[in-house]
């Protein structure tokens, strides 16, 4: 009488792919070493790390080229509540600009001049003109229309500009200085812009790479394979 029973035999044990889920083409790749795997992974998450830093900085720039085309009447900046205003908006205002207490200077990376002054009557808000026209013809307006932000918003790139407001015209400048960047209206195109589409693109093309490279190795199943002993 023959006596059948299943049995573990390690031996006997084969591995089983579940399926077609697995590319044979990628199984058949070598893996990379792990030293160079993680060199390679600290790499990437620092590039990811910068680029989200950087388009942290960006972020107002991003929302106010989709903010409303239209300017916020401010009036005579005389009569400005200051508590009403509203940074990182489009408005436009009417004052009579400080000639004898401006400043003029030009960014590090470029070549175009710029001239920065107070309104009369009034501390709070200060204008920045671009130098399209001449200069002569800009400090002759008396209305103004542009991005309106903070002292504190304008980077340090503007920090020079600052302290000689401060410390050479003696005028009392601090973060929540309001500066009106005239001509910047929302929906231009600017250099600002165009780096934090370049963050946004770098942070989702690392993290498709990662996801990609990184994601834990495809391991066979091990499946028990029966087999029969007998015994007489």
């Amino acid at each position: 009488m023959e006596n059948t029973t299943k049995t573990n035999d390690p031996e006997s044990i084969e591995p089983v792919i579940a399926g077609d889920s697995l590319d044979a083409e990628l199984l058949e790749l070598p893996p990379p070493p792990d030293g160079r795997r993680r060199v390679v992974l600290v790499i990437m998450m620092g590039v990811l790390a910068g680029a989200v830093a950087l388009l942290a900085t960006l972020r107002h720039d991003v929302a106010y080229f989709a903010a409303p085309r239209r300017a916020v009447e401010l009036g005579d900046v005389l009569s400005v509540d200051p508590a009403q205003l509203d940074p990182q908006s489009f408005v436009r205002v009417r004052g009579t600009p400080m000639v004898s207490q401006a400043v003029r200077y030009t960014r590090m990376f470029g070549s175009e001049r710029f001239t920065v002054f107070p309104l009369a009557g009034q501390r709070l808000i200060y204008v920045e003109v671009r130098h399209g026209e001449s200069e002569r013809d800009a400090l002759a307006r008396s209305q103004f229309s542009g991005r309106l932000i903070t002292f504190r918003d304008a980077g340090r790139a503007f920090a020079p500009v600052r302290r000689y407001l401060s410390a050479d015209l003696g005028l009392p400048v601090s973060d929540e200085s309001l500066l009106l960047m005239a001509g910047q209206v929302p929906g231009a195109p600017s250099t600002r812009l165009l780096f934090a589409l370049l963050c946004a693109f770098i942070i989702v093309f690392d993290i498709s790479l990662m996801v990609r490279w990184f994601r834990p190795r495809p391991s066979p199943l091990l499946q028990p394979t029966p087999s029969r002993t007998t015994n007489p």
